[in-house]
């Protein structure tokens, strides 16, 4: 699933079409400047609010894919967490009760924790506590792996609207050639290229 959403926000990044524009390079500075006004270290500034460099850009694109992104990842971080936060009530309680169950302690002192092993036990019939253990080990990782997810698809979301903004000035002209022209009475090749 990863890897689906991976390659769908690298096609449409690297889909969305890099539009000519004119742009002013400031000696002694190390960006330039659209001729509207607009910068990469502003891309970047904004890009901290989730879309807002996209938006700055003018890359509408893709908002879905970052609003998309992160609110996917958002959802399986919640589902997994509350899933975790059921499991690890259920296994407590059934620890407990495994050793009042074999006589070594006289009460549990987590009964207050039974609505939440009675839950699973109704969907799967009596369950051990080992059971329990390594199914809230399974969604603790899920929910690990999903709020790293929320912060790869945040981060890229950044890298994105700042790339792109020092892209918006590329020069794709049709007058841009490259040739490689074989020598006749020597090894190698003469490069020539046209910029303007």
């Amino acid at each position: 699933m990863y890897r689906i959403f991976f390659t769908l926000l690298l096609f449409v990044g690297c889909s969305s079409g890099v539009r000519p524009v004119i742009a002013q390079y400031i000696p002694g500075g190390n960006e330039s400047i659209l001729e509207d006004g607009r910068t990469p270290n502003g891309a970047l500034y904004r890009s901290f609010v989730p879309g807002w460099g996209q938006i700055y850009n003018r890359q509408y694109e893709k908002l879905p894919f970052v609003y998309g992104g992160l609110a996917g990842m958002g959802y399986l971080a919640v589902t997994y967490n509350n899933k975790y936060q059921d499991y690890n009530d259920a296994y407590h309680y059934k620890v407990y009760e495994e050793q009042v169950d074999a006589g070594l302690i006289d009460e549990n002192p987590n009964e207050d924790l039974k609505g939440a092993y009675d839950d699973i036990a109704a969907e799967f019939g009596p369950v051990s506590s080992s059971s329990l253990r390594a199914q809230r080990d399974v969604y603790r990782r899920n929910r690990d792996l999903s709020r790293m997810g929320v912060v790869a698809v945040y981060g890229l979301s950044i890298l994105d609207a700042y790339v792109s903004a020092h892209l918006l000035d590329f020069n794709v002209d049709e007058n841009l050639t490259l040739s490689l022209i074989p020598l006749p009475s020597a090894v190698g090749f003469r490069a020539s290229y046209r910029l303007f």
